[in-house]
Order: structure tokens, then sequence, then C-alpha cells
């Protein structure tokens, strides 16, 4: 977008460090959630099938009067920040298009897009696929639930200045919440 605007390639990758994109998403009620299980067509829209999502805890709220029978309470943050690595900001001056760069940052710095956090909240329970395809783009497919699970635990595990640090109880702890 900042090159859309007229700002020189060469302006954007020498003084971005990051970019954080964030969105709300409505949380299952926890007063009146259920197990469910998705169905064939919400995991096809999603680019899953039934093999990809086991283990997975999906609920959804059957609404009740402590959500105004709405099957949702309260909201949570979902999140995707894309670190400008040199491998980023080569591409950024070589004018290569935005679907490259999320490629490029995926590979190379474990980039989390804004649908992999979503299906990962959804994986866990706290939001349902309804409320993903419904506030979000789908810009490419996601990969595979257990593979960004394992990006988040690992991230999770280093502290800010890239140490491992020892997560509480030694179980894991989102650090996206």
């Amino acid at each position: 977008r900042l090159l859309n605007m007229s700002i020189e390639a060469f302006m954007i990758s020498s003084t971005v460090v990051s970019v954080m994109s964030q969105r709300l998403l409505r949380k299952v009620c926890p007063f009146c959630a259920l197990a469910y299980e998705p169905t064939s067509q919400e995991l096809q829209r999603l680019g899953y099938s039934l093999n990809d999502i086991s283990g997975a805890r999906f609920q959804k709220g059957q609404g009740c009067a402590n959500c105004q029978h709405s099957g949702y309470k309260s909201r949570i943050g979902i999140y995707e920040l894309l670190i400008l690595d040199q491998l980023v900001r080569d591409a950024i001056l070589e004018h290569r298009p935005s679907k490259e760069l999320r490629q490029i940052s995926t590979e190379s710095s474990g980039l989390i897009t804004l649908l992999e956090d979503g299906i990962n909240k959804a994986a866990e329970g706290v939001t349902t696929i309804d409320e993903l395809l419904r506030s979000l783009p789908r810009l490419q497919p996601p990969r595979p639930i257990e593979s960004v699970a394992d990006i988040d635990r690992a991230a999770a595990d280093h502290d800010s200045t890239g140490a491992l640090r020892p997560l509480a109880n030694s179980t894991y702890e989102s650090h996206w919440t």
C-alpha cells in the first residue's frame, strides 16, 4: 500500500521494520458452547479436509441468556506480523507483488497469516469457522493446522530478544491472546 501512495521502495525497505494486521473476531460464548464438527463445505471453503483437522476442538455457541442468544460473547484479536527481513526488503526493492511478499515472509520468517491465526483459534474452540469466513479475506490457502501451531509454539518459546524462555507450568500458552 505504501508503494501505491508513491513512497519510494528504497524508503520503505530501509525504514519499515515490520507490519502488523489485526482483526477482532467474536468469541464463542463459554456458557452455551458445545463441541461441533465442521461440515465438509466449511472445510472446503478453508482449503481443508476432515483429515486435516484431526485433534481440533471446534465449538459453537447454541445461544443463551448470557450471550443474548447469539452464541457469541466478547471478542478476541487475531494477528499477522510481517517482519521485513533481508529477503522481504529485496523483494520490495524489486517491486514484487504483495502475494509474493507474503510468500517470501511465510517461508523466511514464519509469517502466520490472519486466516491461519484465526483457524488456530477456531481449532481451539475460541471462535468459529463461520466467524472466520464472515470476517477474513482468503488471500492464499492456509497451511495445515499442525504446522501453523508448531510455528506459533516455537515463537511463544522465545522472548523478544530471541532467547528461549520456559513456559509456565510446562504447558503451551499462546502469546497471541
